[in-house]
């Protein structure tokens, strides 16, 4: 618990913050009940109490304590339903709402997804400049960026650059100063590349460029610094754009539940989810390229079972591929007989099969379904085979997220690295698996690369969208098993 003195600036600050006093009654009756919530929970217990409060029709901005004692009771029940409320859940990707940046309302607001699964020639127009709107907004607000406040008097005297688009570039004549610009790096005529935004398209000039850490190809969206001269972009340099830490991105649009899950906010304002993670120390047991009609394979997996018979993990996350040789006409019974032999394996630990969750993510060669993301699951028949074993089975699409309490994790079978490192315009010199991490981060999609390299429904390219970054993302790739963080955010490779 906090000091009574701390607890009062907090609450003060934390209500001025959002354009509210409060009569000293209230005050003192809400310093005296803060004081009673746990110090790491206290922020996000007012900014709950302060969203309730805003959504009532103010007629002044100083509230009186008997408002604060209603809303305060109506938190109570809220936060009391908390324990009700999922602690654990797999989020298929075609369950997923669809969220857009407004750019005149300055907020995401929920879009319609189209009925057709393939959509239409307007929707694949519309996924490069949702994702362009998505990634405009986060750039203006980096500290680069971002335009100098005088009336703030701050200190900072680090360089600042102007964002331009490039109507203003083609307006700017024969020559120019020095400028930034984000666009979407596209090839327009062969060999050459080109820069496109929503206002145009200027060729680019790359013989000079330094790049910045990343891969740069084809559809991927980068910040280029250069001059205009004869209508051609000379760049000096070009960088992938800034990321965002998740708790920046919340504390612009609020705690907007975007994933889909069972809670009508974000998980992360959920203080009892907060305490019951805090207290836990359930482990999570992820395995990629499992191929179940390898001996050798589930020798291991034989193994591994053996140690954790004792204490079951949380959940067991199987990444395909699941068969070693896929074959044309007889895969789904190939893939059948695999099942049942596992299936007859797990039998054998009683407390893994009734404890432990088994999450069952499809790879790029399994030919359940058409190689377009997000892939669908396997189908029922892999269902029957497992439920008879198995109390807690979830067959997820491709990608998958989960939700457990507060932790949100992401995670994509995809061989990314040898796709990139195949189509991309300049190979870094080193350390591929960092570059692959802080592209995925800063792209703020899982498959940025074109459509012809990585099928996407167009109309669920939001499903493989990394905004807010989540707490993990696991990238279920064949290179060597890597661990990075970036913005708060962790990758790994298994």
């Amino acid at each position: 618990m906090s000091s009574d003195s701390s607890v009062k600036s907090n609450v003060l600050a934390a209500f001025r913050l959002r354009g509210l006093d409060l009569k000293f009654d209230a005050s003192q009756f809400l310093v005296e009940l803060a004081s009673n919530v746990p110090s790491a929970s206290l922020t996000s217990w007012l900014d709950q109490l302060i969203d309730l409060l805003t959504k009532r029709n103010l007629s002044s901005s100083i509230v009186e304590k008997t408002l604060l004692t209603n809303v305060v009771q109506e938190l109570r029940a809220q936060l009391s339903n908390d324990s009700h409320e999922a602690l654990f859940s797999v989020l298929n990707a075609f369950s997923i709402p669809k969220f857009i940046y407004s750019r005149s309302m300055k907020k995401f607001i929920e879009k319609d997804i189209d009925n057709d699964l393939f959509g239409t020639a307007r929707t694949r127009s519309e996924v490069f400049w949702e994702r362009y709107d998505l990634l405009l907004q986060r750039t203006l607000r980096h500290d680069v960026f971002s335009q100098v406040n005088l009336a703030s008097g701050s200190s900072n005297t680090g360089q600042k650059y102007q964002l331009k688009t490039i109507e203003h570039l083609l307006a700017a004549g024969s020559k120019s100063e020095k400028i930034v610009v984000l666009g979407m790096l596209s090839q327009l005529h062969e060999a050459k590349y080109d820069l496109q935004d929503p206002t145009g398209v200027i060729s680019l000039n790359l013989e000079n460029a330094t790049f910045h850490p990343g891969f740069y190809f084809e559809n991927c969206f980068v910040l280029v610094e250069g001059q205009i001269d004869d209508g051609i972009f000379n760049v000096t340099g070009i960088g992938l754009p800034p990321p965002e830490t998740a708790q920046n991105t919340r504390s612009y649009f609020g705690e907007i539940n975007i994933t889909g899950n069972t809670h009508d906010q974000s998980a992360k304002t959920k203080i009892r989810l907060k305490e019951i993670e805090e207290k836990s120390d359930d482990a999570f047991v992820f395995l990629s390229d499992v191929w179940l009609d390898d001996k050798k394979v589930m020798e291991r997996i034989e193994q591994l079972f053996d140690g954790f018979a004792d204490q079951p993990p949380f959940a067991f996350i199987f990444c395909g591929n699941f068969l070693s040789r896929p074959t044309a006409n007889l895969y789904i019974n190939d893939l059948s007989d695999a099942f049942k032999n596992f299936a007859k394996l797990v039998a054998k630990y009683p407390d893994i099969c009734e404890r432990t969750h088994f999450i069952f993510v499809p790879g790029p060669q399994d030919r359940h379904a058409p190689k377009i993301y997000p892939r669908a699951p396997f189908p029922s028949t892999i269902n029957d085979i497992l439920k008879k074993r198995i109390r807690h089975l979830h067959l997820a699409t491709n990608p998958v997220r989960i939700q457990y309490c507060t932790q949100e994790i992401v995670i994509f079978r995809e061989d990314l690295l040898q796709k990139l490192c195949r189509y991309c315009i300049k190979l870094p010199s080193d350390n591929l698996p960092m570059h692959l991490c802080h592209t995925l981060v800063t792209q703020a999609h899982l498959s940025p690369l074109p459509v012809y390299m990585t099928p996407i429904y167009w109309s669920y390219d939001h499903a493989l969208h990394l905004y807010p970054l989540p707490d993990l993302i696991v990238v279920c790739d064949k290179f060597k098993s890597i661990t990075d963080t970036i913005a708060d955010c962790t990758i790994i490779n298994p």
